[in-house]
Formats: structure tokens, C-alpha cells, sequence
């Protein structure tokens, strides 16, 4: 049996509110056996203490240790590359950041020590710059950075300001690249849709830093002490759980119980290590010690 689990969870152990089948036994069979299983999720709009409350609605109760998000990883870059955290960069004025995002995602950058621009700072940037003229002072000022999340608040203002910020030359970030959140009643629009609705606008496109990018996964093997060849990726996506898996070296399982669906591996030429209906057959096959 592997050692650490990591998780999606939209899709993956839950639609909505909805706890699938064989959720609960297969996290108390895990422990059980000596194992530990962490929850990695892309979606950004809100922060772990969301998610908690939702596990214990759910009757799975958990800990905030149990928890990877892309916004966490997306903090840890900001810090690692923008003033005045990132190493060597201690003279450089603080990076501002514009967030294209909801209230909860601002909220845990300002908790982390991170300078997101109120839509007054924003408007006196924009103000300043057009006074200023091409050669003005404060086109030497750099554009605060722009960061993309999961936006359940999005509003026509926000896409206006990314496209002229992107235009101006903004370093451009987004927590995840996601196109799509399942839910009960069908899938919504994700992240994706707006990096591709701003790619449309100035042909930019941002540094992803949730999955498929491996970053979560190395942070999960750090924090709980698991080996590559000791953990496996549970998820319901290809191109973002199944190939994060695959970019740090781990083994993989789709399920098909949310968005992907076996044919779209030659699609989006990604292979998982194994393709299951659901979370209760992953745990049929432990329980006979087939996986």
C-alpha cells in the first residue's frame, strides 16, 4: 500500500454537498492502515477554514493539516520572487498586487504580509499615469502585479482593469489554470475561462502555479516525510490533477466521477497510472490488495 494519499476534492470525494460513496470509508481505512492522505485543491476562492466547515457538514470532520491549496502555493511564489520577502530583493520597492480574485483570496494574501491594491489605489495609479504621459514619471513605476483566481465575484470592471494592467506590462500570476468547477448542478466557469478571455484581449498569458504544476506535490512529500515511489494522486482532471502527479514523478489515478473521462486521455495526452469509476472501487482494490 502507498503511504500518502493526495486528493482532489471537487469531483474526487464530493459533487457540491454531496459526499460520494465510500468517501468516509476510504479516508478511516487509510489510517487505519497506517497510511496519511492530504486534500489538494486548485480552487482558490476560499481559504482551508471553508473547507473544514464543509468536511464537518459533510460528517468527516478534518484537520487544517490535511489541507494543500493553490493559494498557499501561490503565496510561497509571490514571496520567493517580489519584494520585500524574495531573497536579494530587499531594496526594491514592495510589489503591489491586483487581485482578480474573491474577497477570501485577498484576505489570505493581506494575512500573509502581501500589498493587494484597494479599487481606490488602482484608480489613482491609472489617474497618475494617464497625467503623466508616455515620458512621465510614473510610467517608470511598475504596474502592480496581476493575480487571476477562481473569481465566484468576477465583474466586468476587474477584466477591464487586468487588460489594462497586462497592457501596461504587469507581471501576470494565476493560482490554477482550471477551466471548469463540477458542482451538482452541472460544471461552472473557472479560472481558465479568464485566462483565455484575457489572452483573447492582449495575448498574454500568466505563470500557473497551482496544478498541473508539480509544486504541490513536492510540498506535500516535505511536509508529511512520503517518498515519490510512496504516494500516489487521486483526481478527476487530466490536464490539471493527473498531469501534476505525472510532473512530480508519482503514480496517478483518475477517477471518473467528475470531469475527466477515460477518453480524454489521448486528448489531452495524459495517462494516468490507473483509471477507476470512483473513490469506492479505489477502495475495493486496497481493501484486496490490489493497489
Amino acid at each position: 500500500m502507498k503511504k500518502l494519499f493526495l486528493l482532489d476534492m471537487d469531483g474526487t470525494i464530493y459533487l457540491g454537498e454531496r459526499l460520494f460513496d465510500g468517501t468516509a470509508d476510504f479516508l478511516s481505512w487509510i489510517r487505519a492502515n497506517g497510511g496519511q492522505y492530504a486534500f489538494l485543491t486548485n480552487n482558490s476562492s476560499r481559504g482551508i477554514e471553508g473547507y473544514l466547515a464543509k468536511m464537518e457538514r459533510m460528517g468527516i470532520p478534518q484537520s487544517a493539516d490535511n489541507f494543500l491549496t493553490s493559494a498557499d502555493a501561490t503565496i510561497d511564489y509571490l514571496k520567493k520572487t517580489y519584494a520585500p520577502f524574495a531573497p536579494g530583493k530587499k531594496n526594491d520597492p514592495p510589489a503591489a498586487y491586483y487581485v482578480c480574485g474573491t474577497e477570501n483570496l485577498k484576505g489570505q494574501l493581506r494575512a500573509a504580509g502581501l500589498k493587494v491594491l484597494a479599487n481606490e489605489e488602482l484608480s489613482a495609479f491609472f489617474d497618475a499615469r494617464g497625467k503623466s504621459g508616455e515620458d512621465g514619471n510614473c510610467n517608470s513605476v511598475a504596474p502592480p502585479v496581476v493575480l487571476l483566481g477562481y473569481d465566484t465575484e468576477l465583474t466586468y470592471e476587474k477584466l477591464v482593469n487586468c487588460v489594462r494592467l497586462l497592457d501596461m506590462g504587469a507581471d501576470y500570476v494565476s493560482t490554477h489554470p482550471d477551466l471548469v468547477c463540477p458542482t451538482e448542478n452541472g460544471s461552472e466557469p473557472d479560472v481558465g475561462l479568464v485566462i483565455h478571455s484575457l489572452k483573447v484581449c492582449t495575448g498574454r498569458e500568466p505563470v500557473i502555479i497551482g496544478k498541473p504544476q508539480p509544486q504541490m506535490v513536492y510540498s506535500a512529500l516535505r511536509k508529511y516525510g512520503a517518498a515519490p515511489e510512496e504516494t500516489v494522486l487521486i483526481g478527476d482532471r487530466l490536464y490539471t490533477d493527473i498531469a501534476c502527479g505525472n510532473n512530480a514523478g508519482i503514480d496517478t489515478i483518475l477517477v471518473l466521477s467528475g470531469e475527466g473521462k477515460e477518453e480524454d486521455c489521448e486528448k489531452y495526452g495524459v495517462q494516468p497510472t490507473y483509471i477507476y469509476e470512483n473513490i469506492a472501487a479505489v477502495l475495493a482494490d486496497l481493501r484486496a490488495g490490489k493497489l
